[in-house]
Order: C-alpha cells, then structure tokens, then sequence
C-alpha cells in the first residue's frame, strides 16, 4: 500500500527493461514540419539525463514557438529602425475625365486638356527630426528583443525542468520496481520453503496459506509497478518530441546529486542572473521610451522631400501643346502641433501611470523572487537531512531483516515476525526511494529560483 501511495503521489511510470538500436532524431524547421537531415544519434541502450536534456532543448515545440517570438521581436526592430531612414517611392496616376475643357482662338477650338491624363514621378523623404518618436521607437523595439530573448531562455529553463523530472520519474519508477520485483522473489522464496515444510509436516496449512496470500498481493503489486515505470517512459517521450513506441533503457540510478547552495551570493545575483526579472527592468524602460515618444507628440516634426517625375499633358507646357514633360522638385516640410485638445498631455499622463505600475510590479516580483530563493534553500537543506535520515534507517532495516532470517530458520521467530522484518524493510527502501527524488526536485527548484537552472547547456555553445 505504501508502495502505491508514493508512486501516486510522484505521478511517475513506466517500461521494463527494454533495448533497441540507436536512433536517428529528425530536427523540427520553422513550419514544425520534420526536416529531412540527420542531425544526431541518441543511444536508447543508455539513455542518460543528460541526452534527454539535449533532445528537449532541440525539440520541444514550445521552444520553438519561443524561437519564432524572437524572430518576431527582431523583425518589429528592423520597422522601428526604418521610421527616421531614408524613403523612395515609385508612383504613378493615369486618370480619364469625362470631358476636357478648350478655348476658341481665331475661331479654332483648341483643347485644353486630354482625356487621358498620367503622371508619373519618384518621390525620396527623410525626416530631420520627429520630435523624439523615432529613438524612443528604436530604444522599446530593442528592449522588446531583449525581453523576447528573455522569454526564450526562461522556456527553456522550463523545459530543462520539466524534462529532468520526467527523467528522474522514469528513474524513480524504474527503482520502485526493482523493489516490487525484490519483494516478489522474496514471498516466492517463502512460500517455497513453508510449501517444502508443509509437505515435511513441519509447519500448519495456515501457515501456507499466508505465505501464498503474501506471494499473490505481491506478485499483483509488481503487475502496478511495472506499469507505472511504463507509463513514466511514455510521459518522457511525449515531452522530448520522440515516437511513444521508441523502446529506451537506461544504466543510471536514482542517486543524490550534492549542491552547495551560497544563499546570500545567490540572492543578489539573482537579480541579473533570472530571466522574470531581466524581463520586468525592460518593460520598465519600455515604459520610459513611451513617456519620452509621448512628449515627442507636441514637438516640431521636419522633414526633407524631392520629386522627380513627368507629366502627360505638362502643366509646364506651352499654351495650347499637349505634350509629356520632365520635372523636379524639393523642400522642407515643417509640422508644429499648437492644440490638440489634451489628448498629448493625456498619453503623457498615461505612460507615466504606466512606468509607475511597471516599477511597483518589478519590485514585487524582486521580493517574490528573493522569498523563492529562501523557501528552495529551506526545502534543499530539509530534503538533504531526510535523505541521510532515511540512508541510516535503511541499514538498519536490511540488518533486521537479515537477523529475522537467520532467526526464522532457527525457529526462533514466526512467519509474521519475519514478514513484519521483509514489509519493513522494502518500505524504508522506497521512503529512501522518495527522499533521493525529492532531493532532486528541491534541488532543480532552486537552481531555477536562483536562475542558474540549464545556462551551462546552451552557454558552452
């Protein structure tokens, strides 16, 4: 029973000890359609954590949305950028009027006009000042990049969290089996002896009896843990982006990683180490840009403008000649805004609310982030305490059971005293089991409150 809670309560499954050949993993393009190149080899004889992360990482569709996010980010860059360069347009206008107006000289009708009237010019513009708008324009598209890369390393933070769990679900699973089985061939093992001496007439047919109920309720719980572990394999496929019939073994055990956490140091370079936070400071001078492009809105606009072009019929053309002709012409264009009825000093009020609101929501999130940090450290250090609590209650288990045997063969303990021994012994070895994959997720909850979770998997690279 105890055995069924803590895999419950861990929500891990998974596959018995399967083997296959090595597989070749098809990376995802930008229309997350497969691309038809090898780009690596991935060993499911023995797949370590560290593959799995490595999949993950190249995979995980959710890391490719986050991609596209800063692509998307460095693309709305390039418009911002364009707002205060260089312009050239191309431009024409052919138009037919219904009539044309004409003049009598000498009574000859001349006309005035064609029907038919095209223009075609090029027009270049650039603009001298734009009262601000256009820096404060760049300046929010740059921090909207930054926030968008970011975003994109904290994914895949999450996602380097969500793959390890998955991993070391698989590995607890695999571990809660190996108990289950250990526990099966330890009632076979009984119930043979107590059938041998029940033949011999040295023992009671009850005796028999609850050795085979024993052998029974144990076989049915090793039928549970081997599904478990196949269900844990099936939910780590899923994550990594791999076929769910792909067969994956693996040599690693579930064993406790150490970490030696500086709490202090870690707090304060948290603050420029975790992406939440990296994130908010840009926001906050997003909503700084937005002050300074709203100000820009009452400022003098200029501009420099050129046109080059021919019409047909000129209007420099001589009078009465209905010919095409070639003209130039440039300027400066100014733009003062004297009234616009409070709406400038409206958007003036409403981006300062708006860097006041951003600012208080970094601060939160600062604290939030630092109380993280603290409750991690907490559990991290309780979490280490259980684990070697629970090591030494595991000796002395196996040790009792040991001297439960050597008493039960000697007649000097009875059946329940000995199942009593086995029960607890296999008991305190998956509250072991359980303390090592608590270690493990305290330990990933605080790297990943202190912002450290992943960076060596992509900053080698």
């Amino acid at each position: 029973m105890i055995r069924r809670i803590i895999v419950l309560i861990c929500c891990i499954c998974c596959s018995s000890m399967l083997y296959a050949e090595p597989v070749t993993i098809v990376e995802l393009d930008n229309e997350m359609k497969p691309v038809p190149v090898v780009t690596n080899e991935l060993n499911t004889e023995n797949l370590c954590l560290e593959d799995a992360l490595r999949i993950a990482l190249q995979n995980n569709r959710t890391i490719k949305t986050s991609e596209f996010a800063v692509e998307k980010a460095t693309g709305q860059l390039q418009q911002a950028r364009s707002i205060g360069g260089l312009k050239f347009s191309g431009n024409m206008t052919q138009t037919r009027i219904d009539d044309v107006p004409s003049a009598n000289l000498g009574g000859q009708t001349i006309a005035m006009g064609r029907k038919d009237n095209q223009k075609i010019w090029g027009e270049l513009t650039q603009p001298l000042y734009l009262g601000g708008k256009d820096r404060a324009a760049v300046n929010s598209a740059r921090f909207g990049q930054m926030i968008a890369e970011a975003a994109h390393t904290l994914t895949r933070q999450q996602i380097v969290l969500a793959a390890s769990l998955r991993y070391l679900s698989w590995l607890y699973a695999r571990e809660v089996e190996d108990v289950g089985k250990m526990d099966l061939d330890l009632a076979q093992a009984h119930f043979s002896l107590v059938e041998k001496r029940y033949a011999a007439e040295q023992t009671s047919k009850y005796e028999l009896l609850r050795a085979e109920v024993r052998l029974v309720q144990n076989r049915s719980a090793y039928i549970k843990d081997c599904n478990d572990t196949e269900l844990a394999r099936l939910d780590l496929l899923k994550l990594l982006s791999l076929p769910l019939d792909l067969k994956i073994d693996t040599t690693c055990r579930l064993e406790v990683e150490k970490l030696q956490p500086q709490l202090e140091s870690d707090i304060v370079e948290a603050e420029d180490r975790r992406e939440d936070l990296q994130i908010k400071r840009r926001e906050n001078k997003i909503a700084a840009e937005q002050i300074k492009a709203a100000k820009g809105e009452k400022k003098l606009n200029a501009a420099l403008f050129a046109q080059y072009g021919s019409e047909n019929p000129s209007s420099k053309a001589d009078f009465g000649k209905l010919e095409r002709k070639s003209y130039w012409l440039a300027g400066v264009s100014l733009n003062l805004p004297i009234m616009d009825s409070g709406f400038s000093r409206g958007r003036i009020s409403e981006a300062r609310a708006a860097r006041s609101q951003s600012e208080n929501e970094y601060l939160n999130s600062l604290e939030q982030a630092q109380l993280e940090i603290r409750q991690a450290y907490l559990t991290l250090n309780s979490s280490e305490q259980i684990v070697v609590a629970q090591k030494e209650n595991l000796k002395q288990a196996e040790e009792t059971m040991r001297l439960a045997n050597v008493r039960y063969e000697n007649g000097l303990f009875t059946q329940v005293d000995l199942f009593d021994a086995e029960n607890a012994y296999s008991n305190t070895r998956l509250q072991y089991l359980q303390a090592v994959f608590f270690h493990h997720q305290a330990r990933l909850s605080y790297l990943l409150a202190t912002g450290k979770l992943g960076r060596d998997l992509w900053e080698i690279n």
